[in-house]
């Protein structure tokens, strides 16, 4: 899975900030997102069906240093939509 695989399933699944954002890969299967309010970090779990969303620790002068916000619960119908939008291995 690549990041621009994870932005466009959070994109699909409107998990993403409604406001303007940039982001950045962070790994594989996680995103840094950007706004002008917060700055959060999105990891897709495939094996858990869930989506971790960690905020950045308002008391750490460390830009990499998130804290955990909240999960998200995949719907089965997002997990079949990112199935269907994903190559089929040859």
């Amino acid at each position: 899975m690549t990041p621009n695989e994870t932005y466009d399933a959070l994109e699909q699944w409107h998990l993403l900030p409604a406001t303007n954002f940039t982001w950045r890969p962070f790994t594989a299967t996680a995103i840094y997102v950007d706004s002008p309010h917060a700055r959060r970090v999105y990891q897709l779990d495939l094996a858990d069906d869930t989506v971790e969303i960690f905020r950045a620790d308002p008391g750490s002068e460390l830009s990499e240093h998130f804290l955990p916000y909240k999960t998200v619960t995949l719907t089965t119908t997002q997990i079949n939509q990112f199935k269907h939008t994903q190559p089929v291995a040859s």
